[in-house]
């Protein structure tokens, strides 16, 4: 098995993934000051799952080992960081928090999106900027 990278012992090591850890447990206390109903309800979920998938992504790639995968999963974490920043934005226009605290979210997201962008490139080889198309695996 390939070895995912020379520097760290442990997915946890990786400040990335301590930080969407310590997103993750924001998502969390955050939604329980949701207002009750469905609508809070459904979108409380999709918050702490976007997020916390965000962490389970970065871990999953470095346990299957090799670059390729590891890379892969951190597109995936990105996707999902992407994703928790859309839920951020639509529960605060409903809302259920500060504009202040949805702030601070949003700019935790863009330094974790920043600093997974800068990983998948360490780890793929391929600049920040260039991207695969999905059609042809070629770069743009």
């Amino acid at each position: 098995m390939e070895q995912t990278t020379n520097k760290t012992a442990s997915f946890t090591d990786l400040i990335v993934w301590q930080k969407a850890v310590e997103l993750f447990e924001l998502a969390a206390q955050d939604t329980e000051r949701f207002p009750q109903g469905k609508a809070s309800f459904l979108m409380a979920g999709q918050v702490v799952k976007c997020a916390g998938s965000i962490g389970a992504s970065i871990a999953e790639g470095y346990g299957r080992g090799g670059q390729k995968e590891f890379g892969y999963r951190l597109s995936a974490a990105k996707g999902f960081a992407f994703a928790t920043q859309d839920w951020y934005h639509k529960i605060a226009r409903m809302g259920y928090m500060t504009p202040e605290a949805a702030e601070q979210r949003l700019k935790l997201l863009g330094e974790i999106s920043r600093m997974l962008g800068g990983l998948i490139a360490r780890v793929t080889g391929k600049k920040k900027d260039q991207k695969e198309t999905p059609e042809t695996g070629s770069n743009q």
